[in-house]
């Protein structure tokens, strides 16, 4: 192993690699912390995350330290702290940057480093983020003073912070999207799968655990979906083989319990080719219970896609899981006239077959579903 550069810590290679693997741990950004305190012989590192002007962080670590010390900072101190508006990416040393005359006119702050130390470096990144970064090294009054060498080394992890910011952004952003989008399916009451070419259970939501444990048409064997109709488990593996299939396959499944169908949109799942590839989500199925959850409103059918009352009554339900001969008991009509409806419909909306206009509605779920009596 190459000697290190002596502008950095002799762990740089350890610091790096925690760096970036800490932004996936449970509690982003701590094992960084304990390994940097560690190289650069600080007795706390801290790392502070807030939006940009505001009162309270939005995150503080300091691992090791007093939980207590921590809290009074966060809920007394932080918006008093005057080691703020460092020059960005450049380290700065609290005793050159904040005047004596500052920690006289803050008394409580000035209590507080009584507890800890004054001996801190700081650096503060987020120019281009939403986000300010603010990490703090900290030396105990019995430790030795920082050196003109500590802030060089320090300055070697700005370039390196700023891409774990960045990162650390997007995957924060994705998280809470993944959330949104998770509990407005469960309120819809769609069951969604995700499944890799093998045809294997990758992951399942709430919705879809409910329905597969009742065993009613369609099961989970293992890690695989079983079906009472051997066909439908056949166009599914077709469909999982053909991977440039784009389009959505509906599929019907029948319940051996005589409660309405499932209905069965198989789609593919927006993942680079070389992830699908490797075992990863190829397919995503979202399966729907007309028995259970919400159901969809006509009324924002027939506003949203410029239907009748009656032509939106049958499309709702159509969405719902139901078979026409099914919609036409239901609203107590023909069959006849269930489909007189379905011709009217498809030409209104462009679609060509009940599975396109049961697709087109459920792309509309967020705004069409209503709950159920």
């Amino acid at each position: 192993m190459p000697d290190p550069l002596p502008d950095e810590y002799p762990d740089m290679p350890g610091v790096l690699a925690a760096l970036f693997a800490s932004l996936l741990d449970e509690e982003p950004w701590s094992a960084f912390l304990e390994r940097l305190g560690e190289a650069s012989g600080a007795t706390w590192a801290t790392l502070i995350l807030t939006p940009r002007q505001a009162d309270q962080p939005g995150m503080i670590l300091t691992p090791n330290a007093d939980p207590g010390v921590g809290a009074d900072y966060n809920s007394r101190l932080f918006a008093e702290d005057p080691f703020v508006g460092l020059p960005e990416g450049k380290v700065a040393r609290f005793r050159d940057f904040v005047p004596a005359t500052t920690l006289d006119r803050k008394t409580a702050f000035r209590a507080f480093l009584e507890q800890t130390s004054d001996e801190i470096l700081g650096v503060d990144i987020g120019e281009a983020s939403r986000l300010e970064l603010r990490l703090r090294l900290t030396r105990a009054a019995d430790r030795p003073r920082f050196e003109p060498a500590d802030r060089r080394r320090l300055e070697k992890l700005v370039p390196h912070l700023r891409i774990a910011l960045a990162l650390f952004e997007r995957l924060a952003a994705g998280e809470t999207e993944q959330r949104i989008y998770a509990g407005a399916v469960a309120q819809m009451a769609v069951g969604v799968i995700i499944l890799d070419r093998r045809g294997k259970v990758l992951r399942l939501n709430p919705p879809a655990s409910t329905i597969l444990a009742e065993q009613d048409g369609i099961a989970l064997r293992g890690d695989a979906l079983a079906f009472d109709d051997m066909e439908i488990g056949r166009q599914l593996q077709a469909r999982l083989a053909r991977s440039d299939e784009n389009g959505p396959l509906t599929l019907r499944i029948e319940r051996p319990s005589g409660t309405g169908d499932l209905l069965l949109v198989v789609g593919q799942a927006p993942a680079p080719e070389f992830v699908s590839a490797g075992g990863g989500p190829a397919a995503v199925l979202f399966l729907t219970d007309p028995t259970h959850g919400p159901r969809i409103s006509a009324e924002a059918i027939r506003d949203l896609l410029g239907l009748t009352q009656s032509e939106a009554a049958v499309a709702a339900h159509l969405a719902e899981g139901l078979a026409p001969a099914e919609v036409a008991a239901r609203l107590g009509i023909s069959a006849n006239t269930v489909r007189a409806h379905l011709r009217s419909i498809f030409g209104k909306t462009g679609v060509k077959r009940q599975s396109q206009l049961v697709q087109l509605v459920h792309q509309s779920l967020p705004s069409l579903s209503r709950p159920a009596p």
